[in-house]
């Protein structure tokens, strides 16, 4: 569970308690020696320490969400796009338009979870909702949208372009070819007023790369504005903003993030090579033949202001026949059009959409007009980000100190296609910030009488390479979303915005897996060493009247038996036999480089209505060695004799107490109001991975 999105620090996460099972089978012949023994490993348990860790509830969940072939609807804990932490609570068949009521154990980090429908494919439409909530509806009014008939959009004709400017990337091309040397300066933003020397636009490939901004457009429409340089309207859908921040968040991994750069979620690793989108086609979408509208829906950077989001379009019958070198450079020469003026705000809003106007396929000259509201269909659409920290594309010279030389070096181009990166992933002081620190390169350092070769690193673990994309592109819920890196930390996180119309959206094929319950069970009470691994079972949901139960761990040299599941293949032998193995002789799957064995897996039926923690805490532990039965505690205060994590739990290592494998598990054993959450802080080499 890597993604626990909001209020998971603030809840505690616990474990599972029982509410009845028959007091005769707990040793309740040395209840002094339990105790005792227990005070000893976790101090003095909370009296209120009940373990629980698990949140029950049902749902109503109506199957009418904008998808075909509706076969099945689930409740999930997360968002599964792009998401492989998301699993699920529960599923049941269904047709478009049923209704189903169906009952979960959601682990408690959580207040919200997912309910979804999911196609034959296997695509998915999901929609958040609280725990507690009665009743779940897809239904919405987003099929309202504006159509390509009708007098909803502007006449192409009445929209103008400005003069063209060339970009970032064609300026420091043009200084490059008009130095003696074809090189480049640009300044090293590290507070020394230094420049750097470059070579890297010598080719003159960027040159000739303009950047266009609508100039005039008098013949609007209904509901259309024009302004700096885009044209937009008020969003007419009422696409759920509150699934959309939870679709995005789950996307970013912005809570838990295994690797970061500055204290900041580094989202390169999972996000970006390793999506459909760019697998597939370069993070390019294709035009549908309607209008293509794009809606931000947040931009949280503080540099919001200096970013300005452009278009390009090709027809991919073009270049079909190119290599991706002669594709890139044929790429770089295409006009590129001013779609969205960023700003800085970290709310999750749908507000605007703006139009992205055809305008031929040729370079045009200023006060071109557009030739069509629409696209072309099967064009390829990229996307890039021009950052202008001075707009006003100053042209400096070596020894130039000024704020406005200064600033050029966070300023540049940055693309959804990551073969035109290359330069500009290379500028230190900002971009190349985001590089792999592994990665180096040798620059000179220019000053105002003097050069001096340096070699500097990237600063991102788990960075980027050189011909990385600073877009992330993913689908879900019928549209596709931009996920941009402006600068330096990798959090892509930095502006968002919707593909609202006009793309094709090819809903990723997901495939998940229920959500895994470990109970774990001490042997021997008076003496236990409450590593939890004497027997340890492991339960999943498989759907509405379906468990899976597998029988995953044996650590104890005791004859012990698993009971409340008469008649089943798990409740016919003693479980070291199960695994094939004499009574009592062998750890198994406890050990490092010790005995290792399959889990022994068998399905059981479950009532509809029953929670799958109900059907758990039925389960008992026979020792026949000692003629005692072990089950989960019945009392608020009493040691763990057993316990229901909902998690896929990594339990500890032979004779490794809980307390030392999960080092805060003592001190939420001793202060209930603790959080709870120990389970995600195992202590490496202590725990059975």
């Amino acid at each position: 569970m890597k993604k626990i999105v909001l209020s998971a620090i603030a809840i505690a996460f616990t474990l599972c308690s029982c509410t009845s099972h028959d007091e005769g089978n707990v040793n309740e012949y040395n209840n002094a020696l339990i105790k005792e023994n227990a005070q000893k490993v976790f101090g003095n348990i909370d009296a209120a320490q009940d373990w629980n860790s698990i949140k029950q509830g049902s749902v109503t969940i109506t199957a009418d969400a904008n998808l075909d072939n509706i076969e099945k609807v689930q409740i999930l804990t997360e968002s599964p796009f792009g998401n492989k932490d998301a699993a699920i609570l529960n599923e049941a068949k269904v047709e478009k338009g049923q209704k189903v009521t169906l009952v979960y154990d959601a682990p408690n980090v959580y207040d919200k979870l997912f309910a979804a429908c999911v196609s034959s494919e296997g695509k998915y439409f999901v929609k958040v909702f609280n725990i507690g909530e009665s009743s779940v509806s897809f239904k919405s009014t987003a099929a309202a949208r504006m159509t390509r008939s009708g007098e909803s959009y502007p006449t192409a004709a009445s929209i103008v372009l400005g003069t063209p400017t060339p970009s970032f990337n064609a300026q420091r091309a043009i200084q490059s070819l008009a130095s003696e040397d074809h090189k480049v300066l640009i300044c090293d933003n590290v507070g020394g007023g230094t420049y750097r020397a470059y070579d890297l636009w010598a080719d003159g490939t960027w040159a000739n790369e303009k950047m266009y901004a609508i100039s005039d457009a008098s013949t609007l429409g209904s509901g259309w504005t024009f302004e700096n340089g885009t044209i937009y309207k008020a969003v007419d859908d009422d696409v759920d903003i509150s699934t959309v921040k939870e679709i995005v968040n789950g996307f970013l991994d912005k809570f838990n993030a295994v690797h970061k750069t500055n204290g900041k979620s580094n989202n390169w690793e999972n996000i970006v090579e390793s999506t459909p989108y760019f697998v597939l086609n370069k993070n390019y979408l294709i035009a549908t033949g309607q209008p293509v509208t794009i809606t931000p829906i947040q931009m949280n950077t503080t540099e919001g202001m200096f970013n300005s989001v452009y278009y390009y379009y090709f027809n991919p019958e073009v270049t079909k026949d190119m290599t991706a070198e002669e594709e890139a450079n044929y790429i770089k020469k295409l006009p590129k059009y001013k779609a969205v003026n960023g700003f800085s705000s970290d709310k999750f809003k749908r507000e605007k959409q703006y139009l992205l106007p055809y305008y031929g396929d040729g370079v045009p000259a200023a006060g071109a007009k557009a030739q069509d509201i629409s696209i072309p269909a099967g064009y390829k659409i990229g996307f890039l980000n021009q950052k202008a920290k001075n707009p006003t594309y100053p042209n400096y010279t070596v020894g130039d100190m000024t704020p406005e030389a200064y600033n050029y070096c966070g300023s540049g181009c940055t693309y959804s296609d990551g073969r035109l990166n290359k330069e500009v992933n290379h500028i230190i002081g900002h971009f190349f910030s985001a590089i792999d620190n592994n990665t180096s390169q040798t620059t000179q350092k220019v000053y105002a009488n003097s050069t001096q070769t340096a070699t500097d690193k990237g600063s991102t673990v788990n960075g980027m390479k050189w011909d990385s994309p600073r877009v992330a592109i993913f689908s879900a819920n019928d549209h596709a979303y931009m996920c941009f890196e402006d600068g330096a930390d990798c959090t892509f996180g930095d502006m968002v915005i919707e593909i609202t119309l006009g793309a094709k959206v090819e809903n990723e094929v997901m495939t998940l897996f229920g959500e895994k319950y470990t109970m774990c069970f001490e042997d021997r009470l008076e003496n236990a060493d409450y590593d939890m691994n004497d027997v340890v079972l492991q339960a999943v949901r498989l759907n509405e009247t379906k468990v899976q139960l597998s029988l995953i761990a044996a650590g104890a040299n005791d004859e012990l038996w698993i009971k409340g599941l008469d008649g089943s293949n798990l409740a016919s032998k003693e479980v070291h036999q199960l695994f094939g193995y004499g009574k009592s002789t062998v750890f198994i799957n406890t050990t490092k480089g010790g005995e290792k064995k399959a889990p022994i897996v068998e399905e059981f039926d479950i009532a509809k209505t029953q929670s799958i923690s109900d059907f758990l805490k039925k389960i008992t532990i026979k020792n026949e060695s000692t003629g005692k039965t072990i089950a989960i505690p019945t009392k608020a205060g009493e040691p763990p004799y057993a316990i229901i994590v909902p998690v896929d739990f990594k339990y500890p290592l032979e004779t490794k107490a809980i307390t030392e494998a999960y080092t805060n598990f003592s001190i939420w054993a001793k202060d209930a109001t603790r959080p709870g959450n120990w389970y995600l802080n195992g202590v490496e080499g202590l725990i059975y991975e």
